[in-house]
């Protein structure tokens, strides 16, 4: 299928001289995932409610280094490469070009045709993030900020004492921080003498979480999420929260499901840049191409996903860098996480933890496969 069936000329759009104080009001309503910049009648890119949180300043600033540049797609995208452009863009609409702009594909639109096929009949627990980030009801927006930075997520279960309590997103940030909040406007939550930094995450969340069992469907799940108008969904069982599904995840799913497009038939490759991190794209795909290669008849078929953070500390002209790796897989999901002077060192780092967590799987599995021999090895008599 192709974007063509699901394109729309509805979308918000504002010259590059525009100040944050134009824009934020755009976000007002949820459905407006991304604003288009234009300069004159040329596309310039666009601006994100997570290039908003980033960037937090003077609200009377203009939005012009706020602009990301974005993939640009056509009529005869599929729209599973359309999901995963998204996906390792961190967006949540493509403009759809035809010499020029015509209109935007949202991720609602992906979702709506994913539910209406064989995939969306899936069970969400196969493809929902199992390493919740939470964060305390008594929690205040200054650790939430830092959370979204430093994580690249957009929404957070609130617990209290354990017990799920709420949900609070990136949306809500914005709320606390449009204009008509903060007077003239001169305030910033990034800032650290910030009164806004102060207040607690009970006071911005949403009470009402919107929440699905492991074994309920995509299908459902995407209903649920469509129908309420929201980005994710919490997965619970019982009491206890099992994972977190959003939007983002259903369409990683999604885009795993064209084989055509990555090099290893059973995987699917996520880098996610979080602030442009200049890292060796060669010895990336190399060095995942091997893990994949020694591991993938014990691990089956996944999604990694490498995310790259640049901290503002450097020593000698080199950055600290943050990796993240998460392999989530048919079996097993798995999470590791690096931090070294320099993208490829942290890199390393993080590839090496993954690497002895799913050693250490594999030498389980055979424990539990042949256990006499297991328990003779350790004893030194075989």
């Amino acid at each position: 299928m192709y974007v063509s069936e699901i394109t729309t000329d509805n979308f918000e759009r504002v010259d590059i001289k525009a100040k944050l104080q134009e824009v934020l009001p755009l976000f007002k309503n949820t459905n407006n995932p991304a604003v288009l910049v234009f300069d004159g009648k040329e596309y310039a890119g666009m601006v994100t409610e997570k290039s908003i949180v980033r960037s937090i300043h003077d609200l009377k600033t203009g939005i012009s280094g706020l602009v990301r540049k974005t993939p640009k797609i056509t009529p005869h995208t599929t729209i599973c490469e359309a999901a995963r452009l998204m996906v390792e863009n961190q967006l949540k609409q493509l403009p759809v070009f035809d010499k020029k702009v015509i209109g935007v594909v949202t991720n609602e639109n992906l979702l709506r045709e994913s539910s209406k096929i064989e995939f969306g009949l899936k069970p969400v627990s196969g493809i929902m993030s199992e390493d919740v980030v939470s964060v305390e009801a008594s929690d205040h927006v200054g650790k939430l900020v830092n959370i979204f930075r430093e994580e690249g997520i957009s929404r957070l279960p609130v617990l209290s004492k354990g017990r799920l309590v709420g949900i609070v997103t990136m949306h809500d940030l914005l709320e606390l921080i449009m204009p008509k909040k903060i007077g003239a406007g001169k305030d910033s939550v990034g800032a650290d003498n910030s009164p806004m930094r102060n207040i607690k995450v009970k006071d911005i969340m949403t009470e009402s979480v919107v929440t699905v069992r492991p074994d309920s469907t995509i299908k459902e799940s995407i209903e649920l999420m469509l129908d309420r108008d929201i980005q994710g969904l919490v997965v619970v069982e019982g009491k206890a929260v099992k994972g977190v599904l959003t939007r983002t995840d259903v369409l990683l799913a999604l885009a795993a499901m064209e084989k055509k497009q990555v090099s290893n038939p059973n995987f699917t490759l996520q880098l996610t840049n979080g602030s442009l991190v200049d890292f060796d794209q060669e010895y990336v795909a190399t060095s995942i191409k091997g893990f994949i290669k020694k591991s993938e008849k014990f691990l089956g078929r996944g999604t990694l996903n490498v995310y790259f953070k640049q901290h503002k500390e450097t020593f000698r002209g080199i950055p600290l860098v943050l990796c993240r790796v998460r392999l989530k897989t048919d079996r097993h999901y798995y999470n590791a996480r690096g931090e070294g002077w320099g993208a490829d060192g942290a890199f390393h780092l993080a590839m090496s933890t993954l690497e002895r967590q799913v050693l250490n799987d594999k030498e389980m599995h055979e424990d539990r496969r042949y256990p006499d021999v297991a328990f003779a090895e350790k004893l030194d008599i075989l």
